[in-house]
């Protein structure tokens, strides 16, 4: 790429940014990380992978400005960090009121279901000795990359597929309710239940523009695919 054309590069990216962070304001660089250059050419949401933010990114940040605008707290809240861990979204912030410190742990749960890569709802597999969701068109070209590197030790070595069961369903509807354990003093231990059906099914609309194939599972929860491949 030419100097010039970096140069073009940059200012689109910095134009961008400056939209999304008018829009977002707490996505903005906080400073935490000094390895990162300050302005407009990085923000918090630069580290929400991929696939992520092209499954369900600008959909989880209106999901934030609307809850933080109902609270007040618009230009108050600020992400700290933002990362993948143990194959789910993390996102780190410098606190706020409760219904918006639910939506971490909404998009926790949520991002495992779809491939880091691309952003496909698909059967997720675990990646030898790293946690990591993807879909099985992204997890065949990681292993035709590093399939030399993998093999070199064990060349019988077998690279499974492991399913999220609870998640194949028969249609694209999907009822998402989930139970989560939770504990106060002055409460005790005691159970949490959060829908998130609404939201993995806005989701779900958003798969069928993002790709040619609508995403379908039959009742034996094998997927299939409609269209012509």
């Amino acid at each position: 790429m030419s100097r010039k054309s970096k140069a073009k590069r940059r200012k689109a990216i910095i134009l961008r940014n400056k939209k999304l962070v008018k829009r977002y304001p707490w996505i903005a660089f906080n400073g935490w990380n000094r390895s990162r250059k300050d302005g407009y050419s990085y923000t918090m949401y630069d580290d929400v992978p991929t696939g992520w933010k092209r499954a369900f990114g600008k959909i989880m940040l209106e999901d934030y400005r609307r809850l933080l605008i109902r609270n007040h707290y618009l230009n108050e809240f600020r992400w700290v960090q933002v990362k993948e861990k143990y194959g789910t979204l993390r996102l780190y912030s410098n606190g706020a009121p409760k219904d918006v410190l639910e939506l971490e742990s909404k998009y926790d749960y949520i991002s495992r279901f779809f491939c880091i890569s691309c952003g496909r709802m698909n059967s997720p597999v675990l990646t030898d000795g790293w946690v990591e969701p993807l879909c099985e068109d992204c997890y065949n070209k990681r292993i035709a990359r590093q399939r030399q590197w993998y093999v070199k030790d064990d060349e019988e070595k077998d690279f499974t597929y492991m399913e999220y069961k609870d998640l194949m369903k028969e249609s694209q509807e999907i009822k998402m309710i989930i139970t989560y354990k939770c504990f106060l003093p002055e409460r005790g231990d005691y159970e949490s239940k959060r829908d998130y059906t609404q939201t993995i099914n806005r989701i779900i609309a958003r798969q069928n523009k993002l790709f040619k194939n609508k995403v379908m599972w039959d009742t034996a929860g094998v997927k299939e695919e409609n269209g012509n491949g």
